[in-house]
């Protein structure tokens, strides 16, 4: 078990961060008025970005792209975004009314374009909301001139005020393009696809449950396990939005942030998701030699799950609080009346009545949200744990496990990944 003043820090470190989200800014820079002849002062950018920077924003900087290049660099931008995070275009050029897609809005214009034939700050905000991790998106116009008409268009704005408004970031362990093992219990990374991943420190702690516990299976022997290395464990559920497959995700609704579900663990997560990942990484050197992503052992699920806790739930013995941190079969699903809604709790309720976007309630200790309800997980032994948004609170104990066939998939079933070295993956079976 972690040593009691561990236990605590992890608490504070909670407690300090549970309203703090990681930010990335996408800065096009439009300012090779001279050669096209407009006679434009040239902005100085490294003001803006150092202003960027102090408000958590890390920047990606893109150098007088014209109109292809714009929109080719506003849809790569929208896929990586922080999961919870907030995105940002800032453009500084020149923009006008026009119409982009059949809407009145406002264009951005490369060096070249005319009046009406730039790029829609709909589309740019379209593509923000569609895809990627963001739960805020953002576009930011600085006009050389300050001669641009003001135009109200819902996330659009025509200065840095807004800025002020975000509140605490977080601050990653290192840039997405190089991942380095984390020094504490709920250090942070986010990788370059959008994924936000906590640190989960080598340690020990006791599996399973004893016999006491309330709603205990007989396959939940209490054991003592030792994580002997460190490992990186998604902060969500794998959301929708950064799933290549999301055609083959049936989720209940349709939100980017929803989780996946209906994916099996061997064909669509390992094979299709997850093998991709881990033959661009070691192309690009973005894990260190002998790191994987992959899916989390039984053992390293349920360490990070109880994130040095010993209770039933990471909460405490009584599922009273559950709803605070676990979208389980509650209230809101029992009263839309569906027959399978039927066991659902009759008081508590979570505000959800199925699926819930990833993050929505409080995280364990090391800042990982929904390892308890909303998806189920699987492991990479083809077990689920955590419980789902259908499951009674018992079954969203920290303990509590079923085995899966490795291709089954259900609408309560998800994932979450992990990034570790392969030697703690659970060996596999001849």
């Amino acid at each position: 078990m972690l040593r009691a003043f561990q236990l605590s820090a992890a608490f504070l470190l909670f407690a300090g961060n549970a309203n703090a989200e990681h930010r990335a800014a996408l800065v096009l820079d439009v300012h090779a008025y001279e050669a096209a002849d407009l006679k434009l002062p040239t902005p100085n950018l490294q003001p803006v970005l150092k202003r960027l920077e102090a408000h958590g924003f890390r920047c990606t900087v893109i150098r007088n792209p014209d109109n292809n290049q714009i929109k080719r660099q506003v849809e790569g931008f929208a896929t990586r975004t922080p999961v919870r995070g907030t995105a940002l275009v800032y453009f500084i050029g020149r923009a006008a009314p026009g119409e982009y897609l059949k809407q009145k809005t406002l264009c951005l214009l490369d060096v070249k374009s005319k009046p009406g034939r730039g790029l829609g700050v709909n589309f740019v905000l379209d593509q923000l909301q569609a895809k990627g991790g963001s739960s805020r998106n953002l576009v930011i116009l600085d006009t050389p001139d300050g001669a641009s008409p003001v135009l109200k268009i819902p996330g659009l704005h025509h200065d840095e005020s807004v800025l002020k408004t975000l509140g605490k970031p977080s601050r990653a362990l290192s840039p997405p393009n190089k991942m380095i093992p984390g020094r504490k219990a709920g250090d942070e990374w986010v990788g370059p696809r959008g994924m936000v991943f906590c640190w989960c420190p080598p340690g020990k702690f006791t599996m399973g449950s004893p016999e006491t516990e309330t709603g205990r299976f007989a396959d939940e022997a209490k054991r003592e396990a030792v994580v002997k290395e460190g490992f990186w464990m998604a902060k969500y559920e794998w959301p929708r939005g950064l799933w290549r497959g999301n055609k083959n995700s049936k989720a209940i609704d349709h939100d980017k942030l929803h989780p996946v579900n209906m994916v099996s663990q061997s064909k669509d997560t390992l094979s299709r998701e997850i093998k991709p990942m881990n033959e661009v990484s070691k192309n690009s050197g973005l894990l260190p030699s002998g790191w994987e992503f992959g899916l989390p052992s039984e053992i390293q699920w349920e360490y990070a799950a109880r994130a040095g806790t010993n209770t039933p739930y990471f909460f405490g013995k009584e599922p009273s609080q559950i709803n605070r941190y676990a979208n389980f079969a509650d209230k809101a699903w029992f009263d839309t009346g569906e027959t399978y809604a039927n066991h659902a709790h009759r008081t508590l309720s979570d505000g959800h009545a199925k699926l819930a976007p990833v993050g929505s309630l409080q995280p364990n200790p090391w800042g990982l949200h929904d390892v308890l309800g909303n998806v189920a997980e699987w492991t990479d032994d083809a077990f689920m744990r955590g419980g789902s948004w259908v499951s009674i609170p018992q079954y969203c104990r920290s303990a509590h496990r079923q085995k899966m066939g490795d291709r089954d998939q259900r609408n309560y079933l998800g994932v979450r990944v992990v990034i570790r070295k392969a030697s703690s993956a659970t060996p596999k079976k001849k």
